[in-house]
């Protein structure tokens, strides 16, 4: 399988990036491509540099060296409006603090296009009624946010970044939280709207077996560097997982489906 996309949207290089009072380099010289209609998995352990490299792409954080460029805007120098016509951000978890009603909670996708005075037009309203449908949220559209279940709200959270109609889609643990049967759905379903509407997935994925069944490619980080990126299929392997992990696995393979079981702690 050889990936068909030549139109980049993401180029970052040799990105180092150390806190605020912080002694170690968080990140250290990274580099990576992503290009139009992938879905790229962001695989590591946790402290392995995730959460920032994905703090910095999508420009809540600015203060780095090196280079990203968002369609080729250095991402600094891009205000957050600009950022929020190229990038959606599905986060981790999202507490819900207020009665709005699921609908209302959807619109907010909208910021980013809707006029000074905060008038919705029938183009932002048919926008959240399609991200609604789109998700299933539709079922419980007029009800209060804070009143979903987990997958309802992940379900909502979803169709609000649909909104945007950006190219890129980013999502920060997005079965994080969420059952067995509520973690598939919601892969399956993202997986389909990337499809659907051509747009590129950025994932950051703890576990490996979810990253053999939803996306192309993974990047893989380890201690702030890239320690692969390439096809899923050619890059993760039971070597990989006991250098990245620190955890000796077995492959497991029936039907087409190949899967990773853990059975022992690698030896340090």
């Amino acid at each position: 399988m050889e990936l068909n996309n030549t139109e980049s949207l993401l180029t970052v290089e040799n990105l180092h990036f150390t806190y605020p009072r912080g002694k170690n380099e968080v990140l250290r010289g990274v580099s990576c491509d992503i290009k139009k209609g992938e879905r790229v998995a962001i695989l590591g352990s946790n402290g392995a540099g995730k959460s920032t490299f994905f703090s910095l792409i999508t420009g809540l954080t600015s203060n780095y060296q090196g280079s990203i460029r968002l369609n080729n805007h250095e991402i600094r120098e891009m205000s957050r409006n600009q950022i929020a016509q190229y990038i959606s951000f599905v986060p981790q978890k999202h507490e819900p603090m207020f009665p709005f009603s699921v609908k209302d909670f959807i619109m907010m996708g909208r910021y980013s296009k809707i006029d000074a005075l905060g008038n919705p037009t029938k183009e932002d309203v048919d926008a959240v009624m399609r991200a609604a449908e789109e998700t299933g949220a539709i079922r419980y559209i007029d009800r209060p946010y804070n009143e979903l279940s987990g997958g309802e709200i992940q379900l909502a959270i979803i169709a609000r970044a649909l909104t945007q109609e950006t190219e890129i889609m980013i999502l920060d643990e997005p079965n994080n939280h969420l059952d067995f049967k509520n973690q598939f759905t919601v892969f399956n379903l993202i997986c389909d709207i990337s499809k659907k509407r051509n747009v590129t997935l950025i994932m950051s994925l703890h576990n490996p077996n979810d990253v053999l069944l939803f996306s192309e490619r993974a990047i893989v980080f380890n201690n702030g560097i890239v320690a692969a990126d390439g096809l899923v299929s050619d890059i993760l392997n039971t070597k990989l997982l006991s250098e990245v992990f620190g955890v000796n696995a077995v492959c497991l393979e029936q039907n087409g489906y190949k899967a990773f079981l853990p059975h022992s702690l690698s030896k340090s």
